[in-house]
């Protein structure tokens, strides 16, 4: 009987399938052990310190938020995407403007501006041309936003170094739909991107036009945005003033490094922005001349009641819901929001004095000319 392999060889190539085999089954252990180490402990599946310890707030998180630079006002910070959301006509193009002249000292500028009408333009290029920045347009260039966003996407693609660029978009309508959940992924993705590369970015967009049920502003676009950015800028106005004086306050809604509330006032006739020193809580000033403005009916009882001298608190309550047929709990309510017995006491209407018999509350009219 003949074999077809000399021993020698046969003996090799047994040897050869045993070490595969033995490879095979080595590989199969190593891969189920690295499943093993990845898969969670039958105890964490339990444990709410470990399911939830991906969200501990960690001492090096924080001190990466405090170390990050801060390069306009502490609102503005080096490398980061932020959106500043406004009502139409809120002030946010003349912060913007105000915060490129004074970032263009150190930075190169570009401020896309795509929402103003050809009568604002020249004055816009002026103001650019003033303090160092550079505003870009696409219609005087014979193009589109859609062209700018393919340049961008070259930049980025390219490997372009930013370092040293700060851009504002003006505004985010023109460059995507927000409403759109995948048009606005692609683009704050581009976003992200120059910031990868460097760049500082601040987009301008609108609010709703109605508040949500708190009285607070609300973004107008998709969730999805607030997630896509690094902070969230709401810029809250008073109406003008006698004096055509707008009070604009910027209140952070989302953060990723310490950026603080700042406050600015706008002469709507001018357009000069002057920064103030301390912050005025804008959305208290707008929820009380709301308030104000409701409690009118009322206020004009409580002051016909009074126009002949002071009463009693109990009569004047009682003069009020009778002339008014309001509820008595209305009735108070209103009384209570602007009585005082401090004479200085800018929202009194009525001041309230104590007398010595029986301890009475003695309500009269707030003198003129006491503010």
């Amino acid at each position: 009987m003949t074999h077809s392999l000399e021993v020698p060889d046969y003996i090799d190539r047994m040897d050869k399938a045993i070490a595969a085999n033995r490879g095979a089954t080595e590989a199969v252990k190593r891969g189920r052990a690295k499943v093993a180490a990845l898969a969670p402990a039958p105890h964490e599946k339990t444990d709410p310190l470990v399911a939830l310890g991906q969200w501990f707030v960690t001492d090096k998180q924080v001190e990466t938020m405090k170390a990050t630079r801060m390069i306009w006002r502490d609102i503005i910070a080096l490398s980061h995407l932020s959106v500043w959301s406004a009502p139409g006509n809120g002030g946010k193009t003349s912060l913007a403007k105000f915060a490129a002249g004074e970032l263009a000292p150190e930075f190169t500028v570009l401020f896309f501006q795509e929402d103003a009408s050809a009568g604002d333009l020249p004055a816009l290029h002026a103001h650019a041309t003033e303090h160092g920045y550079r505003m870009l347009n696409s219609t005087l260039a014979g193009s589109s936003p859609d062209d700018q966003i393919r340049a961008l996407r070259a930049l980025t693609r390219d490997g372009a170094k930013l370092d040293g660029f700060v851009m504002f978009f003006d505004t985010l309508k023109k460059y995507t739909d927000l409403m759109s959940k995948g048009g606005a992924r692609s683009f704050f993705q581009l976003m992200r991107g120059l910031t990868q590369r460097g760049a500082t970015v601040i987009l301008l967009g609108h609010t709703n036009k109605h508040k949500g049920v708190d009285g607070k502003l609300i973004f107008e676009g998709v969730g999805d945005v607030r997630n896509d950015v690094d902070e969230l800028i709401y810029i809250e106005a008073t109406e003008k003033d006698p004096a055509a004086i707008v009070t604009l306050t910027m209140k952070p809604d989302k953060v990723r490094c310490a950026v603080k509330q700042a406050t600015f006032t706008l002469d709507t006739l001018s357009m000069e922005i002057r920064a103030l020193d301390h912050v005025v809580d804008v959305g208290a000033l707008v929820a009380a001349k709301r308030r104000l403005q409701e409690d009118e009916p009322l206020i004009w009882h409580f002051s016909e009641a009074l126009a002949k001298g002071g009463l009693k608190h109990t009569e004047l309550i009682e003069r009020v819901v009778a002339a008014s047929d309001l509820p008595r709990k209305r009735v108070n309510a209103v009384f209570d929001r602007y009585c005082s017995e401090d004479v200085c006491d800018v929202s009194a209407l009525w001041i309230e004095t104590r007398m010595r018999v029986n301890n009475t509350r003695h309500i009269s009219l707030k003198p003129r000319g006491v503010r």
